[in-house]
């Protein structure tokens, strides 16, 4: 079952913001969780739902781990981002989420555009980029979770019309 899911399941990682080698080591860690749990896995009941959910608490347990790190998302935006992919249909790959997402993020307005790729790029803080843009942290992170939710709301459209 894992090694028949592995892919979406890597695709689930990467998409709460861990870089490729950081999935790799979650990926290891979900197998093992996985393995030790199997005799609570339900087999009339959805693996993949099963699985994201110790996916999910292996990212939050290594993000704690890598805290210090300025270059691992916060963890209310790995919710954000696991919650969208969670809400993805099933049949809908981890290709089409991907495809779905990078079309959204060229949709969006120019400085939108900007103020994510600002945010989520690079090695200043969010303090730094706010300062840059003339805005307050908590200002900055309201504008942040703006641009998110009209992301995720694109992702969904697109994905419900495919």
């Amino acid at each position: 079952m894992f090694a028949g899911h592995e892919r979406d399941l890597r695709a689930f990682v990467r998409s709460m913001g861990l870089d490729w080698a950081a999935a790799d080591d979650v990926m290891q860690t979900v197998s093992l969780v996985m393995w030790r749990k199997w005799h609570e896995y339900d087999v009339d009941s959805d693996f993949m739902k099963w699985a994201r959910v110790i996916t999910r608490f292996e990212v939050l347990k290594y993000r704690r781990k890598m805290a210090r790190d300025r270059h691992v998302f916060r963890e209310d935006v790995m919710s954000l981002l696991a919650g969208v992919v969670e809400e993805v249909d099933a049949s809908s790959s981890s290709d089409e989420f991907r495809d779905a997402l990078q079309a959204c993020l060229k949709m969006l307005p120019e400085k939108s555009g900007h103020l994510i790729r600002a945010a989520y790029a690079g090695d200043r803080t969010i303090r730094e980029v706010a300062d840059d843009v003339g805005q307050s942290a908590t200002a900055f992170y309201k504008t942040l979770n703006r641009i998110r939710e009209k992301l995720r709301q694109c992702v969904r459209q697109r994905l419900n019309a495919t």
